[in-house]
């Protein structure tokens, strides 16, 4: 996870993408592009048989029609689709601004220009060094762009359900739990998913593993200190209290709503 901040002083928590990840979708975006570059020079091909084109015409719509879809068809899709193509959409992932914002014409010309050299003229070694060696995976049209990937579809975390032990009832009702950083939330609830879920199949020696080095970071964000329990029960209690506080806003936010919308049709409309 990369924490990015904006111009406003936001601090955002964006997760850069492997470069693995951004080789793979490359490779789709190159077969797309080849491919339809192929089947435009072989009707170029018939066409100018059929009319008689003349060699240095002919010539010259191949170079158009190379230039036309390995520099301008890419640039122009990234900056339609505010970094996006075929090859990211189909990975989940964007092409965004050092600072967490979409890019722009510029942007994605610096990286279509840059990109046809480094990777058509080293065949694709440069982007994988550079993207081995940079802080967030980036090529060198990234770094001249100012612009890196990042992951814009993550895996569906099933609802945990379980709910306040008994134990630590009294605890979580005064319990201060301040705002858990993503990736441990997301973490404590697949493993209480897994608890919920797995039945006898659990290992339980790899859940308890697991969870306490979970809890080790997460009581950091409450106070008071926790009762004397296992790390499971902590994470459980925490969790359906952020669930349960959660739910309690949500409802008060809508009650407030429907309280206004009644107001609003029981005054006179002159």
């Amino acid at each position: 996870m990369r924490h990015v901040v904006t111009g406003e002083a936001v601090a955002l928590e964006l997760s850069s993408v492997s470069v693995i990840t951004r080789g793979a979708s490359l490779l789709l975006d190159l077969v797309v592009y080849w491919t339809a570059m192929a089947l435009a020079l072989v009707a170029l091909g018939l066409t100018g048989t059929t009319l008689g084109v003349s060699e240095a015409a002919a010539a010259a719509l191949t170079l158009t029609t190379v230039v036309g879809f390995l520099v301008i068809t890419p640039v122009a899709v990234e900056t339609l689709s505010r970094g996006r193509s075929v090859g990211k959409l189909a990975f989940g992932i964007r092409v965004v601004r050092d600072d967490g914002g979409g890019v722009r014409f510029r942007h994605c010309l610096i990286r279509g220009l840059t990109g046809f050299a480094e990777i058509y003229l080293t065949l694709g070694l440069l982007p994988l060094l550079t993207g081995v060696f940079t802080e967030r995976g980036k090529r060198l049209g990234d770094v001249m762009a100012g612009t890196y990937a990042i992951r814009v579809r993550h895996l569906s975390v099933r609802p945990m359900m379980l709910p306040v032990p008994p134990s630590m009832a009294a605890w979580a009702q005064i319990a201060d739990i301040g705002r858990l950083p993503d990736d441990l939330a997301a973490g404590a609830a697949r493993l209480l998913s897994t608890v919920q879920g797995g039945g006898r199949k659990v290992d339980m020696a790899a859940v308890t593993d697991v969870s306490d080095r979970l809890a080790a970071d997460i009581v950091t964000y409450v106070a008071p200190a926790p009762p004397t329990t296992s790390s499971v029960e902590f994470l459980s209690a925490v969790m359906a209290e952020r669930r349960n506080r959660e739910y309690q806003r949500l409802r008060l936010k809508q009650d407030r709503a429907e309280s206004l919308h009644r107001r609003l049709h029981t005054l006179p409309y002159t």
